[in-house]
């Protein structure tokens, strides 16, 4: 059967991973009730776990997989465990649902064909042994550092043999194994960015990070290659995603937008387009259609993220947030209309 993989990734903090994820699967769920959509949380701060559960002062105790006999957290760390501890994931011998969390049964905001492989607070401690595995010495041609890296790739393809599925992968701006665990198991990457030249830094850190495409003369990381993610991909035939949207996150508005957004979309714009010339491969679409905006949620964003409730079911009224009274004011139909328009673009 076939799927879609998205993996949502920028080499910084604040540019509205979290909030993406948590929108465009809620939305696209809702238009597409006919898939099954699985949100991957690949963040050990679990914050998109977090909205779509509506747990934000509470634990978010998804329970247990038991396989084999052995009990396994149903988390994201908890399927990371049955692969170290070499349990077999084949479909038929192994139920892979059982990592999934059926979210409306916590949420009833959440359209009911959407799935969460829930965060957990642990990734990091348990990077240190997935890391220690992925350098074993290979045995018979057998490459430890692929295997470990496929380990979310491996999930996401056989899950996809039993359905039509759509997969959103949530993650934490550094490139730490996790994160190139879900880049390797995405086939397009959606990269939100802001109005400041740190958005456009890191931006360039993306292209050399995942493509090994350097856009400065004087980058000492050249020096570094043989360790690098994106040649270890090329050694061990690791295929990447390919760009599919840089969203312009937190453009503010009023006629038309706030010059120093469209400075900084310019210099994004010319960026794209340099590379563009010399790897078009790496890109999924055409370059007039991979930068759409997506304005300032304000207040919405912050209800919506809070309540579990997705900006395309939010209606204007009051809401409380942390013991206080807000109000969503009448232009949230121009964010209803952002949202839709990446989603038509998936």
């Amino acid at each position: 059967m076939p799927y879609a993989s998205y993996v949502i990734w920028n080499n910084k903090g604040g540019t509205g991973k979290t909030t993406i994820t948590f929108q465009l699967s809620a939305d696209y769920a809702g238009r597409h009730p006919e898939k099954k959509i699985v949100v991957i949380d690949m963040c050990p701060q679990a914050n998109v776990s977090s909205a779509l559960l509506a747990r934000r002062n509470n634990p978010l105790n998804p329970g247990q997989a038991v396989l084999r006999g052995q009990q396994y957290v149903k988390t994201v760390c908890g399927y990371l465990l049955t692969k170290l501890d070499r349990v077999s994931t084949e479909p038929g011998e192994t139920e892979l649902m059982e990592f999934l969390t059926q979210v409306q049964l916590t949420n009833r905001n959440i359209p009911g064909n959407v799935f969460l492989m829930c965060g957990d607070l642990y990734l990091e401690e348990l990077s240190r042994r997935l890391e220690q595995e992925r350098h074993l010495v290979p045995i018979a041609g057998n490459s430890p550092w692929k295997r470990v890296t496929l380990f979310i790739k491996d999930y996401v393809e056989r899950l996809s043999q039993n359905g039509d599925y759509v997969f959103f992968i949530d993650t934490n701006p550094s490139f730490s194994i996790y994160t190139e665990m879900a880049i390797s198991a995405a086939e397009r990457l959606i990269v939100p960015y802001t109005a400041d030249d740190f958005s456009l830094s890191a931006i360039k850190a993306m292209f050399y990070l995942v493509y090994g495409i350097q856009t400065d003369e004087n980058d000492h990381r050249r020096n570094l290659v043989e360790h690098q993610y994106y040649q270890l991909a090329e050694t061990h035939q690791v295929n990447r995603p390919r760009l599919h949207v840089f969203a312009n996150n937190r453009a503010t508005y009023y006629t038309k937008s706030a010059a120093a957004f469209e400075g900084v979309a310019l210099e994004v714009k010319q960026l794209l387009e340099r590379v563009y010339e010399t790897k078009p491969g790496i890109f999924s679409q055409q370059l007039n259609d991979l930068c759409p905006n997506l304005r300032d949620f304000h207040t919405a964003g912050v209800i919506s993220l809070h309540t579990g409730i997705p900006i395309s079911k939010l209606t204007r009224g009051k809401y409380t947030v942390f013991s206080q009274s807000v109000q969503v004011q009448t232009n949230i139909s121009t964010y209803k209309a952002d949202i839709g328009r990446i989603i038509e673009m998936l």
